[in-house]
């Protein structure tokens, strides 16, 4: 095995993915309004914008407060003018779609979170992980809180057409 796919494996593994669902729910739930579970097609989103490290650059450069708008505003930005980034997380989630499955059950397994019977998601514990978590995974678990929190005050349409994805 090279360099490259060995690199490749360590990024994309289904327990750092079950972790970044786990996080991503939990930003959720906190900043929805009622406190609604996620809707299970959201958790599709959260590898291909957090594993995809110039789209995660973007997150971490984005204050929680301003919201997926403004997030994706940065993307047409004259300075930046990344709006092939922003069209490409429809084609990475359908590339990540068994990565995510796999991260799903890992998050499910270890009681990260529940998933419903009517297709939502919860989690089943709110605490952060800090103790023996390198800078960097916590920095993606974080962004991955934030991606949630975005999403939370937004419908499904919504955010399919910030994003210009399909669920």
């Amino acid at each position: 095995m090279n360099v490259l796919s060995t690199e490749v494996r360590n990024i994309q593994n289904p327990a750092l993915g079950a972790g970044l669902i786990w996080r991503f729910v939990c930003g959720y739930v906190n900043e929805h309004a009622t406190k609604n579970p996620v809707p299970l097609p959201l958790i599709f989103l959260v590898l291909p914008t957090i594993l995809h490290q110039q789209t995660e650059t973007f997150v971490q450069g984005t204050n929680k407060s301003s919201g997926l708008r403004a997030f994706t505003a940065k993307f047409g930005a004259a300075k930046n003018c990344k709006q092939d980034l922003l069209l490409a997380i429809n084609n990475r989630m359908l590339t990540l779609k068994n990565l995510t499955l796999e991260s799903l059950r890992i998050a499910i397994a270890t009681r990260l979170v529940h998933l419903e019977n009517d297709a939502t998601v919860i989690p089943l514990s709110k605490t952060k992980a800090i103790a023996g978590i390198p800078v960097d995974i916590r920095n993606m678990m974080n962004n991955a809180e934030k991606l949630g929190a975005w999403c939370a005050p937004l419908t499904m349409h919504e955010i399919a057409t910030t994003l210009r994805v399909r669920f």
